[in-house]
């Protein structure tokens, strides 16, 4: 009898890896619509405020006529539907628009400030991770003892308290007190990484308590998994248990937590860079608020909602990658 030839044609697209690539793919799709529909949100929100940005740019000085003049060259006469398609299109090719304000390409501007805001929170994921995954692998050890249940009192306190008082306290004990850092973080653009130190202690010590608490469940979990108890009665050392066992298992958990923690980070981080005059994002949009530069709001939201998107996106990946159980759970 001839054998077929068509049915391997079909297998390489039946490989773990083509699995893999349509997972991420679909991700990737799913992430872009997740940000086109933020845009839509965004410039919603803006479009009903009760705000002139005509009077805004020319102040409550000016002229009907100026600010009809305004509104002309700037397109604001034009339709919502007309405005944000040439929004959005000049965000897709980078441009964010101009700053009504300063009347300087609002790109300019975020480049920087994403790029400083970016690593105040990579920092302060790296802290917390340093932090509170040792924690959590000590504490999982024993679930319920002296240390799991000091550790756990410490890190929900922690967590309880606004990230304003920490840095606060920070600030007076580091700078204030000892004067081992600069109170404010200005300076950090011009070279100086020291000013990065009091903003990601805030930060860090903050995110402690979720690594620690997400990790240690999934270590727990990890822990108590058939072929876990397997190799330790094989003999197997604890330490290699660990490492080449539960880490692995677990690292889907930790993965997660992070991303999670990235999140929690750029929320506070609005907080954390007004405290210090960190110039990041949360002094540029809190800046546009108080100036009512609308544009400015809209690119710093947008911004935003994209580098959410992109960690999740990473996080889902990574995970993915890690753990064989997740990427089958996924096919």
């Amino acid at each position: 009898m001839s054998q077929s030839t068509a049915a391997p044609a079909l297998i390489p697209f039946r490989h773990p890896s083509w699995r893999f690539l349509r997972v991420v793919a679909s991700k990737v799709v799913v992430g872009v619509l997740t940000v086109w529909l933020a845009s839509v949100v965004v410039f919603a929100a803006v479009e009903v405020l009760p705000q002139d940005p005509a009077r805004v740019a020319l102040g409550i000085e000016s002229s009907e006529a100026q600010r009809a003049q305004f509104r002309e060259e700037h397109g604001l006469n034009d339709g919502a539907a007309e405005r944000y398609l040439r929004w959005a299109s000049g965000i897709v090719r980078g441009d964010f628009g101009t700053s009504i304000v300063s009347g300087r390409p609002i790109a300019d501007e975020l480049a920087p400030r994403l790029y400083y805001t970016a690593i105040l929170a990579l920092a302060a994921v790296a802290l917390s991770v340093v932090i509170g995954l040792p924690l959590a692998m000590i504490a999982a050890r024993r679930p319920g003892g002296a240390f799991d249940t000091g550790v756990n009192m410490l890190t929900v306190s922690l967590s309880a308290v606004p990230e304003f008082v920490i840095g606060i306290l920070l600030a007076w004990l580091f700078a204030s007190q000892l004067g081992l850092l600069p109170l404010v973080s200005t300076s950090i653009q011009d070279g100086n990484f020291a000013a990065l130190v009091l903003p990601t202690l805030t930060l860090g010590l903050m995110a402690v308590s979720y690594v620690y608490r997400f990790s240690r469940v999934g270590v727990i979990e990890a822990g108590q998994a058939p072929f876990i108890r397997a190799a330790t009665l094989r003999g197997v050392s604890s330490r290699r248990v660990t490492t080449h066992h539960v880490l692995p298992v677990a690292g889907g958990a930790v993965v997660n937590v992070v991303a999670l923690n990235a999140i929690y980070l750029l929320g506070g981080v609005v907080v954390v860079e007004n405290v210090f005059s960190y110039p990041g994002l949360g002094t540029l949009l809190v800046t546009g608020v108080q100036t009512n530069d609308l544009p400015v709001i809209e690119a710093v939201a947008v911004a935003t909602a994209a580098l959410l998107v992109a960690i999740n996106l990473a996080a889902d990946t990574l995970d993915a990658a890690m753990n064989p159980r997740t990427r089958g759970a996924t096919r």
